[in-house]
C-alpha cells in the first residue's frame, strides 16, 4: 500500500467505528450527545476550517446523574432561547479541608471529587480564607457521607471527614449542548441526529417534530461549537441536476460563502449554491 492509501485505509475505519457505535438509551427522553470528528487532514492552513460531520448517538444515563446535569425542568417546551431560565442551584457533598491539603486531596480521592467538566472542584470558604470547599460527586456519595477508604484517608491527613451540603450554581454555560436539547425538547422525542460542518457552517436536517424549536437548536449550536458562526436546516429534497438544496438560516450571521479543504487543496464556495458532502471526503 502506498502511505496515501494507507491514510484513506485509516480515515475509513475511523468512519466505520464512529458510525457503528450505537448504545441503547436507558431514558430516551434525555439522550446525551457525542460530538465526534470524523477525521482531519494534517497540515490545515490557519484561518481554514475542515469539513466535517458530527455525530449524535445515544448513550446510556444513569437516572441518577439527571437531577444535578440537566437544566431547570421550566424550559421544557421553549423555543426562543432564553439562557437565564436555565439556571439552578443543585445540592452537592462538600470536604472542608485546609487549603495546603487540597493538592493532596484530589490525588487521593480523585475517583470521589466532582467530575463535571467546566465546573470547579475547589471553592473558596467565605467564612474562613485559609480553608476551601471540596466538592464530591453526589452520585458518588449519595447518602452524603464517605465509605470507609475515604475516611482512612482523611484520618490520616487529619481532616474531619464530616460531610456538608454545598449550593453549587448551574448556569446556561455549564450545560452541554445535548442536556440542553434534550430538556428543552417534548419529552420522549429524540434531539437532533447529527450535522454536517463546512467550514463556519453547520448543517442540519432537521425532522419535523424539532422544526419548532429549530432557531433554538441553532443558537444553541452556535453557543456550544467553537468557530461555527451559522446554523442552516435543509428544507426540501435533493432533486436537482447539480444537488444543491434550498436552506433556511436557523442562526447566527447570513454568510453562506465559506473555506473548507480537502487533500491540500482548499475551496471557497457558496454552499447555498454548491452541492458539498463531507460524508463523501472518500
Amino acid at each position: 500500500f502506498s502511505s496515501r492509501s494507507l491514510w484513506r485505509f485509516g480515515y475509513s475505519a475511523r468512519l466505520l467505528k464512529t458510525n457503528n457505535f450505537r448504545t441503547a438509551a436507558s431514558n430516551p427522553s434525555f439522550p446525551a450527545v457525542w460530538m465526534q470528528y470524523s477525521g482531519r487532514i494534517p497540515g490545515l492552513f490557519m484561518g481554514v476550517k475542515k469539513t466535517s460531520f458530527f455525530t449524535m448517538p445515544e448513550t446510556v444515563e444513569d437516572k441518577t446523574h439527571l437531577e444535578l446535569y440537566s437544566p431547570h425542568p421550566e424550559v421544557r417546551g421553549m423555543t426562543q432561547l432564553n439562557r437565564e431560565a436555565f439556571k439552578r442551584t443543585v445540592v452537592v457533598p462538600a470536604l472542608k479541608v485546609k487549603k495546603e491539603l487540597v493538592n493532596t486531596l484530589l490525588k487521593s480521592l480523585k475517583h470521589t471529587v466532582l467530575q463535571r467538566p467546566g465546573l470547579k472542584r475547589v471553592v473558596e470558604d467565605p467564612e474562613n480564607e485559609d480553608s476551601r470547599f471540596l466538592l464530591l460527586d453526589p452520585h458518588k456519595l449519595p447518602e452524603f457521607s464517605l465509605g470507609e477508604p475515604e475516611q482512612e484517608v482523611l484520618k490520616q491527613l487529619g481532616v474531619c471527614p464530616q460531610v456538608s451540603k454545598y449550593n453549587l450554581e448551574l448556569t446556561y454555560e455549564n450545560f452541554k449542548s445535548e442536556e440542553i436539547l434534550g430538556a428543552v425538547l417534548p419529552e420522549g422525542q429524540d434531539v437532533t441526529s447529527g450535522f454536517s460542518r463546512v467550514g463556519h457552517i453547520a448543517h442540519l436536517n432537521l425532522r419535523d417534530h424539532q422544526l419548532p424549536y429549530r432557531h433554538l437548536i441553532g443558537q444553541v449550536i452556535i453557543d456550544k461549537n467553537p468557530g461555527v458562526t451559522c446554523v442552516v436546516n435543509k428544507t426540501n429534497i435533493i432533486d436537482s441536476t447539480y444537488r444543491n438544496f434550498q436552506m433556511e438560516v436557523l442562526a447566527g450571521e447570513s454568510n453562506l460563502v465559506t473555506k473548507v479543504k480537502e487533500n491540500n487543496t482548499v475551496y471557497e464556495l457558496d454552499f447555498s449554491k454548491v452541492y458539498w458532502n463531507p460524508r463523501l471526503s472518500t
